[in-house]
């Protein structure tokens, strides 16, 4: 007998002694009495059949949700080309965010290009660094560059942005 039959016939019995005491102790409403003691059983059986076919059931471990919410999470992050794009484009809509948040990137991919490639320093050897960058891309990368007096102003066209992308990979 499984655990789950085992508790059927306890809740049954349970149920049929109560019903049983109640029967004998009363004087009416034995009708009524019958209903509910053929409800409690009748959900008692359902009970323990929903059980049994859930436990016969092959696993599957959560619903679909779970498991979509778990394959998202393996997923490994992205390589950073989607990240830059988004910096790109939302560096045409505002020029602070041009300063702030893609100038980094472009000074340190121009410092790293011209270290490994030329053994240029962006900082200390500004000179020779701008002859081997381009001239919109100098405008960007140049140590003194200073921050734009209206934060709110439009940056760069994406034509313009794709032209110091293109002189930061001739470098």
């Amino acid at each position: 007998m499984t655990r789950i039959t085992a508790r059927a016939v306890k809740v049954g019995l349970t149920v049929s002694a109560v019903a049983g005491i109640v029967a004998l102790t009363s004087s009416g409403g034995h009708v009524l009495l019958l209903d509910i003691y053929l409800l409690c059983m009748g959900g008692v059986l359902l009970l323990a059949l929903v059980r049994t076919t859930r436990a016969r059931a092959p696993s599957t471990r959560g619903s679909q949700f779970d498991r979509a919410l778990a394959a998202m999470r393996r997923q490994p992050p992205d390589s950073g080309d989607l990240a830059l794009a988004h910096e790109l484009e939302l560096s045409t809509y505002n020029a602070f965010h041009l300063q702030a948040r893609l100038r980094p990137v472009l000074r340190d991919i121009a410092a790293h290009r011209l270290r490994t490639r030329y053994g240029v320093e962006l900082d200390r050897e500004a000179a020779r660094a701008r002859e081997l960058v381009g001239a919109q891309a100098w405008e960007l990368v140049r140590p003194d560059r200073p921050p734009p007096e209206d934060r709110l102003a439009r940056g760069p066209d994406a034509d313009e942005l794709a032209v110091v992308v293109d002189q930061l990979e001739a470098i």
